[in-house]
């Protein structure tokens, strides 16, 4: 049964509370570590550069800002933004979090609290998919993006090659959920997350919704499409 705007807000609320302090080590189980290279990817080809303004939709534990930080190496202003409390709090008290200048904040991805143009960069890392409303989230990150800034968007992929797919997707329903049990000692949560990454849009369908939020979009797949990076660019006021 699919959940309506609110009952999945709740519902996705109610997961990453349960799972929020084991977290990390499903991302890094499940993806064989490779979690950790596809965010790097993603901030270089993303463009993120000193001096720069960047908000992390979505932060979670803070992986994606914490590599944000280290980039900007002390210039710039990094916002991490969750709207889940304990997945806030797993990252302000990581060992890495102490270095880096980073503002911690409580919010809704559909409603961000900033002014329009905010930004340089936004990025969002494999959350996308939980959003209640999409199409409201990408237009707010659109909405707070600088003319010609750019939103960075890592998701899981979806592989081409029909032997990868199916593959990925019986080790979705089996051995993915089952670690998630072996963390926590809870399989909803991970049976929930297997069936958003199978019911989320292919990767021609979300950059369509890129592009009707206002954004040119390009896509590009990782690991024979195990995850996908999408670079979708604010055009420029024009005069």
């Amino acid at each position: 049964m699919r959940e309506t705007g609110g009952s999945k807000r709740l519902f996705v609320h109610r997961l990453f509370t349960t799972i929020a302090p084991r977290y990390d080590w499903f991302n890094r189980i499940a993806s064989l570590g490779m979690d950790r290279s596809w965010r790097r990817l993603a901030l270089k080809a993303g463009g993120l550069a000193q001096g720069m303004d960047v908000l992390d939709v979505c932060t979670g534990t803070g992986d994606l800002a914490f590599l944000c930080a280290a980039q900007l190496n002390g210039s710039g202003r990094i916002v991490g933004l969750d709207f889940n409390e304990t997945m806030l709090r797993c990252a302000v008290q990581k060992p890495s979090a102490r270095p880096h200048a980073i503002t911690w904040l409580r919010g809704d991805a559909q409603v961000l609290p900033f002014a329009s143009g905010r930004f340089d960069r936004v990025v969002i890392g494999f959350s996308t998919r939980n959003l209640s409303d999409l199409k409201a989230g990408i237009c707010e990150m659109g909405r707070v993006l600088k003319p010609r800034g750019r939103l960075v968007v890592l998701e899981t992929g979806r592989p081409s090659n029909p032997l990868v797919l199916a593959g990925y997707l019986v080790f979705l329903g089996t051995a993915a959920r089952l670690i998630g049990l072996c963390l926590t000692g809870r399989l909803w949560p991970f049976t929930y997350l297997a069936r958003s990454v199978r019911q989320f849009l292919a990767p021609l369908e979300f950059v369509a919704l890129l592009n009707a939020c206002g954004l040119a979009a390009t896509h590009r797949p990782l690991a024979f499409g195990l995850a996908s990076l999408y670079i979708a660019e604010k055009p420029a006021v024009r005069p």
